[in-house]
Formats: structure tokens, sequence, C-alpha cells
């Protein structure tokens, strides 16, 4: 049966613990990797593009397969520490492989480590969701959900830090956290392992068709459809912001050294946007909580073109506004996902597909953030753009600041469209309606 009491503490952390670590990994494959790989270890900006892309493109495999098989697990270990223990040991080899990479390694060889490293944040991802998912109901998701966000956001603004004091030195900012990852990472995996109950494997009947099973939900009907949608367009605004601010402010903006500090003032700023939000916020609607987002990175789209260079202290401005809404979003999706599996579940007491869920609804998210970063590069190769010889601030502002702010407004639009459309649909209760939790949080605040 589903608690739906408070977790104590201790389970908090364990199932809060690891989204730092995974918001360290995020950051420095989204941020750092394209100039690691462009400038550390200088190979040509179509290399890089498709680099990136092939890392993007390696989770969405492995977070279906991950969902399809994560119900399942073991008898005798659990149903979800198998498949955590397995991710954990994958990230490991694989990150000390890429740290051993260098230029001269081979193209092929980086490419190997990157599949590795981001398969096996892929099935922990898709792992610790669904044990987050599946721990509680009511007020305490909300809890394990908010408190993911904030040490997600604490992990960014550590990691952040780390980049900044790093930025100049060597080892590399990239270099530093990925050692930092591969340290903390099994410590955070095994706290999680050790203190969060992990129910048995339940006997299940194999088919061909569980294999599928995630992406089908996507299609479930139409409430599921909608919520697929906006995360695919979030993981496609995700990916194109982050992966070009670093050369937004480095060519666009001509401020090289500032990129680091610009991100360590986003992910302080969107802690604060979380903490305020779930102080004040609690009795809005998710849905409408999504869309007051929505229209903020719109507006935030639109005033990145009108950033000037060399102006650190309007940059500093515009991205600590971005920061205090760019975690929000995110968050109201994956209430809104819980709702869907709360919905889907009824009245039964063992929520089986809940890693099919988290994993389905990732699909998306996912691929279009790998499409989205693919459009980017493809846009700086199209606009002649080189950060090897880039010609300043001048030649980079149509590719490096027009081109990702373009885009933020077109997907902020069509995320708002879609909103619309479901505000008149009969599943209106679903995606506006607030969930009871929301209303008890307050309270436990």
């Amino acid at each position: 049966m589903i608690d739906r009491r408070a977790l104590p503490p201790v389970r908090l952390l364990a199932l809060s613990l690891p989204t730092l670590l995974f918001a360290g990994y995020d950051l420095a494959r989204r941020s750092f990797l394209a100039p690691y790989l462009s400038g550390d270890l200088g190979l040509p900006i179509g290399t890089v593009g498709w680099l990136v892309m092939l890392a993007n493109f390696a989770s969405i495999p492995a977070e279906v397969l991950a969902g399809a098989l994560g119900d399942r697990g073991s008898a005798r270990i659990g149903r979800r520490a198998p498949w955590m223990l397995g991710g954990t040991v994958l990230i490991i080899l694989a990150g000390g492989a890429l740290l051993l990479s260098n230029g001269a390694a081979g193209v092929p060889f980086l490419a190997l480590a990157l599949v590795g490293l981001v398969v096996g944040w892929a099935i922990c991802n898709v792992t610790h969701g669904a044990w987050a998912l599946e721990a509680t109901a009511g007020a305490a998701r909300v809890q394990i959900f908010g408190l993911r966000t904030l040490f997600g956001l604490a992990g960014g603004v550590a990691f952040s830090l780390l980049a900044m004091l790093q930025a100049g030195r060597a080892p590399s900012s990239f270099v530093a956290m990925l050692l930092a990852i591969l340290v903390g990472t099994p410590l955070a995996h095994a706290l999680l392992i050790a203190r969060a109950p992990d129910r048995p494997a339940m006997p299940h009947r194999w088919h061909r068709a569980a294999l599928i099973e995630p992406v089908r939900l996507l299609f479930a009907n139409r409430p599921n459809r909608l919520l697929a949608a906006l995360f695919a367009l979030n993981g496609a605004h995700t990916a194109i912001t982050g992966t070009g601010y670093l050369y937004v402010v480095g060519f666009a903006l001509a401020l090289p050294g500032w990129g680091a500090t610009g991100l360590f003032v986003q992910t302080l700023c969107a802690a604060l946007g979380v903490v305020a939000t779930l102080r004040l916020g609690t009795r809005i609607p998710p849905a409408r909580l999504l869309r007051i987002i929505l229209w903020a990175n719109l507006l935030l789209g639109a005033a990145l073109i009108a950033v000037p260079p060399e102006r650190p202290a309007i940059l500093m401005l515009w991205s600590a506004l971005f920061g205090l809404v760019s975690a929000i979003d995110f968050m109201a999706l994956r209430v809104l996902l819980g709702a869907r599996l709360d919905a889907d579940t009824g009245a039964a007491t063992d929520t089986t597909r809940a890693a099919a869920y988290y994993a389905g609804f990732h699909v998306p998210f996912n691929l279009c953030g790998a499409l989205g970063a693919g459009l980017l590069f493809a846009g700086y190769h199209a606009a002649g753009f080189d950060p090897r010889a880039a010609r300043g601030a001048e030649h980079a502002f149509l590719a490096v600041q027009l081109l990702p702010a373009l885009a933020a407004i077109l997907l902020m639009a069509i995320s708002l469209w879609i909103l619309r459309i479901s505000a008149a649909t009969r599943a209106r209760p679903a995606l506006e309606r607030p969930p009871k939790c929301l209303a008890g949080l307050s309270e436990k605040n």
C-alpha cells in the first residue's frame, strides 16, 4: 500500500541527495562539454556538434529500456537497487575513460566514453525517479520532488562555483567537475540503497510489448499526449539555452571570463525561485504556474537579443532573471507527471509502472533536447561560426546570440498554445486542478 505519510528526514535525504550529483553531471554535459571539446581538445565545431548530439541521443534508448525493465528488478535484491548498482558501475568506468581521453586518443574512443557515461546516468536517473515516484504519495511526494529540485539546484550552485574557481586553471572546469562527480556519485547512491527501502520485484510475465511500454504511455490518452508535448518543448528549450550560454557569453558578448560566473548566478537564483514557489505558490495550479513561467521565458528570450556586448552588469541581470524561473517549469511538469501516474493507477496499491512513466515522458524531453542541440550547432556551422577562429562579437551575433533567442521565443509560444488547448479539453481537471498535496505543502513548510 502506498504510504501517504511524510517521510522521515533520513529517507528524504537518501531520495534527494543523488540529484545533487546529477545536477553536476547535467551542468557539465550541457554547458561545459562543448567548450571542453572545442577548446581544450581543439576539435572542429562540426565534430563537437555530432558528439554533443550523440551524447544526447544515447540517453533515449537507455531510458526506454530502463523504463521497460526497471519495474522488474530482482526478487532477492529488490526492484530498484540492481539497476542503480549497474548504472553506477558504468558511470565510474566510462567517466574514468573520458578523463583519460584526449585529442590523441581519437574521436571514436571519446565518443564511446561519452556514450557509456550518458547511458550509466540514464539508468540511474530513471531508477532514482521511479524510486521517488513510488516511495509515497500526497504531500510527501511533493516533499520529495521539491527537495530533489532544491538538492539539484544546490548541486548546480556547488558545481558552477567549482567551475568559476577553476576557470583558466588546470585541470579545466569540465575535468574538475567530472572528478567530483566520480567521487560523490557512488557515495550518494550507496546511501540511497541503504536507507530508502526497496520493494521486492513483482512477478511479471515477460512479453515483448513491455519494451515499448514507456513509449506507448505517451500516446495512451489525450492528457498524456499533451503532457508529452510539453516535456518535448521543455527539453529543446533546456538544451538550447544550456548549451549555447557559454558561447553567447564568450563570443557574442565578448565576456569569456564571465561565463562560469553567470552560470553560478543563474543557479543561485534558480534555488531562490524554487524556494519562493514552494513557500508562496503552493496553491497555484501547476499548469497555471507553468503558464506564468513560459511567458517569463518567452520575454527573457526576447530580452536576450538586446543584451549588448562587453556589459557584464546587464549580462548578470539577465542571468539572474533567467535563473529565477529556469527550474520551476520542470518542477511543475513533474508534479503533472505524478498526477498522470495517479490517474492511471487509480485505486491500485502498487505503482508498478512508475519506471515506465518516468522513463516514457523523458523520451520526448531528451529526444527534442538532442535535436535542439544539433540544430543549434547546425546553425553555428551554417553561419560560419568557429570558436577557434571567431572574429569578434559582431561576427558571432547572428548565430550565437540571435539564433538561441529566437528559438526560445518560438518554443515558448508553442508551449503556451498547447496549454491553451489543454484547458479546453475534458482533461482539464487532470492538468489544471491543484493536487491535494499542494494544498498541504504550506502546512509542512
